[in-house]
């Protein structure tokens, strides 16, 4: 099963890339994907907040929602941009508790954002302990191990789902921070699966495979741990869970082309930068693009233009004090 679920969600994920060509529905997936990710994988830990609500979030609106369910998905609209950032990083340790303090800042003591644990753990399951994890003194040697191996040649020669389902769960079970080991255990995968060139665009959600059957999610996990951690039946759905994702994400292009065609550009990676910034960032002026980008004012323009007259971005305002904003 796992090498069909690899064949067709490499098929489907070089026809996403092939469409690239035709941009007009990149910005609209990449928010999309923003917000399903953020909503699906804190709403696995038990986040209150319904989709509109972190498309709301996702859009800069302040909505009148409880402060810590909205800072959990804030967190992780951060750490998505800082991984989508990252990619052309080795995950290193330094990078990994980075990425653990953007996910839990403002939500545990100061002395467990981006550190490791410092006492004992457990999952609990129907009001009992159904995993004890490795204790804090192998959080660090066993998380240094698994960096290795996803850094190694090995790694490289295997299929990107593979490493980032591995990646995944290998994370989650040695289970090295007090709380959060859940969500950076899932952007671990993201990271990957972008790092990688398995979603280039950061255009689809596996977090909403995982979320919609919450149940089976937790099942799949603890099956390893009970078969000796053969970690094939995991590998297996984790495939099965791309699949069926890249699928939706086909779904969903095709329906975004179909309602608004538009020129075929191919962008510049600046033009992609830009791209990117307004997915995360509902309105940006042109002097902090110009920062960001680090080009001067006649460069943005040149830039910004082909993006202006394939209808992706609007410009509001007059030229000195102009925001640009998604169409």
């Amino acid at each position: 099963m796992l090498v069909r679920y690899l064949t067709e969600s490499s098929k489907l994920e070089s026809w996403v890339r092939q469409q690239t060509l035709d941009v007009s529905w990149i910005p609209k997936s990449q928010r999309d994907a923003l917000v399903r990710l953020a909503h699906y994988s804190t709403r696995i830990e038990g986040n209150p907040l319904t989709l509109p609500e972190v498309e709301a979030l996702a859009a800069g609106k302040d909505i009148p929602v409880e402060e810590r369910a909205k800072k959990e998905v804030l967190n992780y609209f951060a750490a998505l941009s800082w991984i989508w950032k990252s990619s052309s990083r080795d995950v290193s340790e330094k990078e990994l508790l980075k990425l653990h303090r953007i996910l839990t800042d403002g939500l545990l003591p100061k002395d467990e954002v981006g550190h490791y644990k410092a006492k004992a753990n457990a999952v609990f399951g129907g009001g009992r302990v159904i995993y004890k994890p490795p204790p804090p003194e192998a959080a660090s040697i066993l998380t240094n191990q698994l960096i290795d191996w996803i850094n190694s040649a090995e790694a490289q020669e295997e299929h990107p789902v593979v490493v980032a389902a591995i990646a995944h769960h290998r994370l989650v079970s040695i289970h090295p921070f007090m709380d959060g080991n859940g969500r950076i255990s899932r952007s671990l995968e993201s990271w990957l699966l972008y790092r990688r060139g398995f979603d280039t665009q950061h255009i689809f959600a596996l977090d909403e495979f995982f979320e919609h059957d919450r149940e089976r999610y937790y099942k799949e996990i603890q099956q390893v741990r009970e078969n000796e951690d053969n970690l094939t039946s995991w590998v297996e759905y984790v495939g099965e869970g791309i699949l069926e994702t890249l699928k939706k994400t086909q779904t969903r292009i095709q329906a975004l082309r179909a309602k608004k065609p538009s020129s075929k550009i191919i962008l510049t990676a600046s033009q992609e930068r830009i791209l990117q910034i307004l997915v995360e960032t509902p309105s940006m002026g042109g002097g902090d693009l110009v920062r960001a980008l680090r080009v001067t004012r006649s460069g943005l323009r040149k830039i910004i233009l082909p993006l202006l007259s394939a209808g992706l971005i609007k410009k509001e305002g007059s030229t000195k004090s102009a925001t640009y904003r998604l169409a």
